[in-house]
């Protein structure tokens, strides 16, 4: 059964990527979800957003925190508009997440111009959101060319998007509809 989905989401992502999977090789992306239990283009959600719907204007407008090694900027997905992006929540104490993060980076390097990637700590406590802070300075500045945008934390997006297990994955086409997510069993 597992197999069977993680084939259909592997062939439903190539159909919806296949623009920027002409020049990422498989296995970068074979890595990606790999490193997760099983991905898959789920129909809806309990509650929250499901594949095929648009981005409320509220999640499109929201802001969010984004850390480099020295200063913070606050951003939201308004300001890439007409890129595809990938969401990816992901924790400090992940392993996998922390794997996935300069694979990522990588494709985002690749394809910059058409997809934008916005790593969200998935951070819940208010704790969790000063030690977070302080592990991505920490994780950048080891990694002085790692370009992709990593974000606090956002209680909207979590609500939005929910999730028990990282790393958990968000696909936005270009057109502002959520293309496929993630699932954990």
């Amino acid at each position: 059964m597992k197999k069977n989905i993680l084939n259909i989401v592997i062939a439903l992502l190539w159909l919806i990527f296949q623009k920027f999977l002409r020049s990422i090789s498989f296995s970068l992306m074979l890595v990606l979800f790999l490193t997760t239990n099983y991905a898959s283009a789920q129909e809806s959600l309990s509650t929250g957003i499901a594949v095929g719907q648009k981005i409320p204007e509220i999640l499109r407008k929201a802001k969010m925190v984004s850390i480099s090694p020295f200063r913070e900027e606050i951003i939201s997905l308004a300001d890439f508009k007409g890129k595809a992006i990938i969401i990816d929540f992901w924790a400090s104490w992940c392993l996998p997440c922390l794997r996935n993060m300069p694979v990522l980076d990588s494709l985002y390097r690749d394809k910059k111009a058409d997809l934008q990637v916005i790593m969200m700590n998935a951070s819940s406590s208010r704790d969790g959101y000063l030690k977070e802070r302080k592990f991505i300075r920490g994780y950048l500045k080891q990694r002085p060319a790692f370009i992709s945008t990593i974000v606090l934390r956002n209680n909207l997006f979590r609500q939005y998007f929910r999730f028990t297990i990282v790393p958990h994955y968000v696909w936005i086409g270009a057109d502002g509809i959520v293309k496929a997510i993630t699932e954990h069993t």
